[in-house]
């Protein structure tokens, strides 16, 4: 799949119940993700180079506060009720570093995980990351628990795509109260 059918959501997506933001104007350069790439010895798959370079690069989406609000200090709830959102980390010039791939990375590369480049989180699951493999293959790495990595079978695309569906699926079940124990 190529990036189309996230570009086409992004121009149409529904405002008042998103938070949206991405580097919009500060995309990096090719020079800039060459270094990226230099410092990892790793060429980044062609649709995730694209999109890093897009406006929105960087990305950072949430449910509003008013729609799905943040889970208090101590807060039960299914596990599903506090993935409120997502990040796909980038290469934008003054990128804060919640989102910035290079911080992302050094830090899993400090824990241990060297063979993976991280590219996606869900916001709410500390535990898992999609990241890109040495051979550019996506896989959902279990960051906390057990270590494992296990393949995906889309690429980034339509990785992003899923996520950008299965958050509208857990906002659906919010909004309908399926959250309340």
């Amino acid at each position: 799949m190529s990036l189309k059918r996230v570009y086409e959501y992004f121009r149409n997506y529904d405002k008042n119940t998103y938070h949206v933001v991405s580097c919009m104007g500060n995309q990096p350069s090719e020079r800039d993700i060459k270094k990226f790439e230099d410092q990892y010895k790793i060429k980044l798959p062609a649709d995730f180079r694209e999109f890093t370079m897009s406006p929105l690069g960087g990305l950072f989406m949430d449910v509003r506060e008013e729609i799905w609000p943040q889970a208090k200090a101590f807060e039960v709830g299914p596990f599903w009720s506090f993935c409120r959102g997502i990040i796909v980390y980038g290469i934008a010039k003054g990128i804060p570093d919640f989102l910035d791939i290079r911080v992302r990375t050094k830090k899993l590369h400090e824990d241990g995980f060297t063979d993976f480049i991280p590219f996606l989180s869900v916001i709410g699951n500390n535990d898992e990351i999609f990241c890109f493999d040495k051979d550019n293959g996506v896989v959902l790495l279990d960051y906390y628990t057990t270590g494992e990595a296990i393949p995906i079978e889309e690429d980034f695309s339509e990785c992003l795509m899923q996520q950008i569906e299965e958050l509208e699926e857990r906002k659906d079940m919010k909004i309908q109260g399926e959250d309340k124990i």
